[in-house]
């Protein structure tokens, strides 16, 4: 049993020693396999993955922030569409309230009939402007000068001259050319409000009035001259017109009506050209000066 155990000890102790050698012999081997190479390439993937992380770390704060943005957009969107609603339905209110609102239909018109230039009655006034019968000492001219009007230039001037002719000191009188540009564009003499019929005022008017001529261009704001013109402190208000006006001319005549019904002033109407082949026109502007104290005329060439 002793010699066993002695032949076991040196066959283990010869194993350990062959095994120690064989490593000793293999280590230098083993050191070239890479081992340094394996170690720095994990280091840099282990890097990479830092960045990596990093900047899905920072994509997702982005994507946070774009949310809460988005969120905030929402939001806002949510109140602008409330108001738009609120809007929408005030405006349906107006409308249903205007729908109620009665409208006043215009006086019916006589037809016109192709004749020889009317001739308002003059008995028993102090004199008449242009035909037009009158009582008033001041006055408002409102001349059209628009594009259509280029073809009626001298008629117009004409007229606009001969409504001057018969004003002297115990009158007052201003002027108001329009035209649209498209917005409406006012020439005025004097600069504002009214001036006396001196003969040097009288003067300056005629030169303002020919110095209309080379301006006439544009649309037909009637509307918004009548509205100007009863803002002078003047008792008669004279428009003189060839074409329809931009504004419909029941509404024109409707808002001007109900405004002048404060201040009583009369609006006379001329009409200019061709005036009889114009229905239209001669409706508006006889509709027009019934409904505000006035006559109605028309000059033709």
């Amino acid at each position: 049993m002793t010699v066993l155990s002695l032949s076991a000890i040196d066959l283990f102790a010869s194993a350990l020693g062959a095994f120690i050698l064989l490593v000793m012999i293999l280590f230098p081997y083993y050191r070239n396999a890479g081992s340094d190479d394996a170690f720095a390439r994990t280091q840099e993937i282990q890097e990479r993955r830092r960045l990596a992380a990093g900047m899905i770390e920072e994509m997702l704060a982005d994507q946070r922030s774009s949310q809460s943005e988005v969120q905030d957009l929402e939001e806002a969107n949510r109140g602008i569409e409330a108001a738009i609603s609120r809007l929408r339905r005030q405006m349906a209110d107006i409308r249903t309230q205007l729908a109620e609102e009665p409208v006043v239909a215009p006086e019916p018109v006589e037809e016109v009939i192709e004749e020889a230039e009317p001739e308002a009655l003059v008995a028993g006034v102090e004199f008449s402007i242009l035909g037009l019968a009158t009582e008033a000492k001041s006055f408002v001219f409102v001349v059209d000068m628009s594009g259509s009007m280029i073809a009626y230039t001298d008629l117009m001037i004409k007229s606009v001259l001969e409504m001057l002719e018969p004003l002297d000191d115990s009158n007052q009188f201003a002027i108001i050319g329009f035209q649209g540009d498209p917005a409406p564009v006012l020439w005025t003499y004097p600069d504002r409000g009214l001036v006396r019929g001196t003969p040097e005022n009288l003067e300056s008017a005629r030169d303002f009035t020919r110095s209309l001529a080379r301006r006439f261009y544009g649309s037909t704001p009637t509307h918004y001259a009548l509205l100007s013109a009863l803002q002078y402190p003047a008792e008669a208000i004279i428009l003189m017109s060839d074409g329809e006006p931009d504004n419909p001319p029941g509404f024109i005549i409707q808002d001007i009506a109900g405004l002048n019904r404060f201040e009583s002033k009369e609006i006379h109407a001329v009409a200019i050209g061709d005036y009889t082949h114009n229905r239209s026109l001669v409706q508006f502007l006889q509709t027009l000066a019934r409904q505000n104290g006035g006559d109605f005329v028309g000059v033709s060439r």
